[in-house]
């Protein structure tokens, strides 16, 4: 097994406010298109939802959130074509659930997402088929000077 190369990159910060009933990943998407952007994760998310799904860890069960809940934690990584993001999300009365974030139910915001992107400037994200995962992973390039 061969050790990774680190690629040095600069970052470029992107602080945002989604409104009630905004789609969370959906405007995510957009915002990455809109603007070019590359190689995104999430450095911080708090706010709330009313809808969404997750995958259980290790499953291909999923559970829907239909109220609202809480956001402790919005993590990972998107390109311009897909994402990995896992989630953590609160109840009325505390308790937690947390799994892969799926984008085939709209997440919707219910009072206010607060998220700060960040870009990557030096590479390029995007996901290959890994054998040994079973999944399409990550794939770290250096981007082409201009």
């Amino acid at each position: 097994m061969s050790i990774p190369q680190l690629i040095p990159t600069s970052l470029r910060v992107f602080p945002v406010r989604l409104l009630p009933d905004m789609d969370v990943l959906s405007t995510i998407r957009n915002l990455i298109i809109e603007n070019n952007l590359q190689a995104v994760f999430i450095l911080t998310c708090v706010g709330s939802i009313k809808s969404g799904r997750l995958r259980l860890a290790n499953s291909t069960d999923t559970i829907d959130l239909n109220k609202s809940h809480e956001i402790v934690s919005l993590v990972g990584t998107i390109d311009q074509q897909s994402e990995h993001l896992h989630g953590s999300f609160s109840d009325e009365k505390g308790s937690v659930i947390g799994g892969h974030v799926m984008s085939d139910v709209e997440m919707r915001v219910f009072t206010t997402v607060e998220i700060v992107l960040a870009e990557c400037e030096n590479v390029v994200f995007s996901r290959e088929f890994c054998s040994r995962s079973g999944y399409p992973e990550l794939v770290i390039t250096k981007k082409i000077e201009q």
